[in-house]
């Protein structure tokens, strides 16, 4: 009998990375939900088409020791893993002459340390199913935003270490890909709205529906066609 495919999506709970995991579970994937509240996992969980197969891992990816004990059980209950999809992340602002510390450490711990770790600490089971690796980044790469230093810094890290982790697991046949997307109908960007003042008005934007499905297309490439970065934006102006 073929094997089911797994897939592991990080930030399951909300926005984007629960529309992947509701979409990559429709095409039959047996998906792993990680997120850091029990009940949100729960409720994704049952959100999801196909639950065959499909389970949850609770972890704080701040926290390196929640990150090194969640890996320890990865690698010993998933030999092989066809699909790592980061889509957790932080995102805060911050305000002119602040010495916070504490959030820019909040902000790489989650954005930039978390996700390397992982795909270094998965790559093992990666590699034996030929796997792929995709990452969900930012059209702030390509912008800026006021209070946004600290988090666009992040992004272009996480860019940084993800063409250059590239070479790296290409050679063992993974595959690496990166999403930039532009403003997105996600709880976070409601957010984003209210303390811009402005009107939040998601029919304008992208939805995390269509991100998901452009995330399912990133993963059924012919074999050895590897589609490095795709950014995408709505046609519509908001």
């Amino acid at each position: 009998m073929k094997r089911a495919k797994v897939a592991l999506i990080t930030g399951a709970t909300s926005g984007i990375g629960a529309a992947a995991a509701r979409a990559f579970s429709a095409h039959g994937l047996q998906v792993i939900l990680l997120g850091r509240r029990p009940g949100k996992l729960a409720a994704a969980l049952r959100a999801l088409p196909r639950r065959r197969g499909a389970r949850t891992l609770c972890a704080d990816l701040s926290s390196l020791t929640e990150l090194r004990a969640l890996l320890r059980g990865l690698r010993a209950s998933v030999p092989r893993l066809d699909l790592l999809v980061h889509c957790a992340g932080e995102y805060e602002w911050t305000r002119p002459g602040s010495l916070d510390a504490g959030g820019f450490a909040r902000l790489f711990d989650v954005n930039v340390r978390a996700p390397y770790l992982l795909t270094q600490g998965l790559l093992p089971a990666l590699a034996r199913a030929g796997g792929q690796v995709i990452f969900l980044n930012s059209s702030i790469v390509r912008g800026s935003g006021e209070g946004l230093a600290l988090y666009k810094a992040t992004q272009h890290a996480l860019q940084g270490f993800t063409d250059s982790l590239r070479q790296d697991l290409n050679r063992r046949g993974v595959r690496v890909s990166s999403l930039y997307p532009g403003r997105t109908a996600t709880p976070r960007m409601r957010r984003i709205y209210a303390r811009e003042g402005r009107r939040y008005r998601p029919g304008k934007l992208l939805s995390a529906a269509q991100l998901a499905q452009l995330l399912v297309a990133m993963s059924e490439l012919p074999p050895r066609l590897e589609l490095t970065d795709l950014h995408v934006r709505s046609l519509t102006p908001y």
